[in-house]
């Protein structure tokens, strides 16, 4: 089965996997927004969900690493990695401490906020595109581009209230 989603929640696309996984489909792929799924057993697998610190970290020692604790990577893109382990073998859990998910979801404001720099420019460029050309496409490349800007704002502000409250809880 192939599904076609857009997140841009770690939290909520989890969710969403284990929900798959208990209605007895397994994640396999993801590419561009699709999902790949297999069948299994309803709730055969948790799901969790890792941002690589660096484009240039060793991807084969982190899967190496992953199977040496029993969990499967099941997809990557970019540095975004995919997880999963029998939910038979016991809680699947990455960050159990306060200070690691801060330095998760530091790490994914972070990415955002790289995004977010990227998407401004574009978002000038054709703005100036469609004020000297007066073209409607570019006017409309102008809005969606400016309402991904707002996508990945709102991104970056879950991650800060996220981060904030776990800071709260530490004390």
């Amino acid at each position: 089965m192939i599904k076609f989603r857009i997140y841009f929640d770690k939290d909520e696309e989890e969710k969403w996997l284990k929900e798959m996984s208990n209605n007895g489909w397994a994640f396999r792929k993801f590419f561009l927004g699709f999902y790949y799924f297999e069948a299994c057993e309803p709730g055969e697998y948790n799901y969790q969900i890792d941002l690589l610190d660096n484009w240039g970290g060793d991807k084969d020692e982190y899967a190496a690493f992953m199977e040496d604790i029993g969990v499967e990577v099941v997809s990557q893109w970019w540095r975004w990695i995919y997880l999963r382990k029998k939910t038979a073998d016991g809680p699947f859990e990455m960050y159990t401490d306060a200070q690691s998910k801060i330095e998760l979801y530091s790490r994914i404001k972070s990415f955002f906020l790289i995004l977010l720099g990227v998407e401004i420019m574009c978002f000038f460029i054709e703005l100036k595109a469609a004020i000297s050309s007066g073209y409607y496409v570019y006017g409309f490349f102008t809005v969606l581009i400016g309402l991904i800007c707002l996508v990945v704002l709102r991104v970056i502000w879950k991650c800060k209230w996220k981060i904030e409250q776990l800071k709260s809880e530490e004390i």
